[in-house]
């Protein structure tokens, strides 16, 4: 997935240390919390000293790295991705459609979930240990489902 030109690297990368603050937002937001102030101040006490040292180096590509990094951890780590195709597609999408919405409020680029949902792909398939999302879900079919969350259609 793409970086920054200008980034830090290794420990202070902003998208690195930014993704589990995103993965929290994302939990609270699934959980039912949709207001941003809400979901601001429920963030624990780490999550909110990341969120404040790192807001002021992030770019709109590592926020959409951070985001990114996260909904691949999400899906790969999806103890359902052995139910049948359709279950698949519907975890998938639904779980596409809640980090959209969930990440609305970060400038984040929406659109990098089409331009790197190959990418993206591919970073699930790999952190899947048991192979099942590239059996039920083929590249082509994923990146059409992200046009589809993106565009609302």
């Amino acid at each position: 997935m793409r970086s920054c030109d200008t980034c830090p690297g290794d420990l202070k990368c902003a998208a690195d240390n930014l993704a589990p603050v995103l993965a929290e937002i994302y939990t609270l937001y699934a959980g039912g919390t949709t207001d941003k102030f809400e979901i601001l101040f429920a963030l624990s006490d780490e999550f909110e000293e990341l969120f404040e040292r790192y807001n002021d180096q992030v770019s709109r590509i590592c926020w959409t790295k951070a985001a990114l990094e996260v909904i691949a951890e999400i899906l790969s780590a999806c103890d359902g991705l052995d139910q049948n195709k359709d279950g698949i597609r519907d975890h998938v999408h639904a779980t596409l459609t809640t980090a959209v919405c969930a990440f609305a409020n970060f400038p984040w680029y929406v659109s990098g979930l089409i331009g790197q949902a190959p990418e993206l792909y591919e970073a699930i398939a790999y952190k899947d240990e048991k192979n099942q999302f590239v059996i039920w879900l083929s590249k082509r079919e994923f990146v059409k489902m992200c046009k589809t969350v993106v565009y609302n259609e």
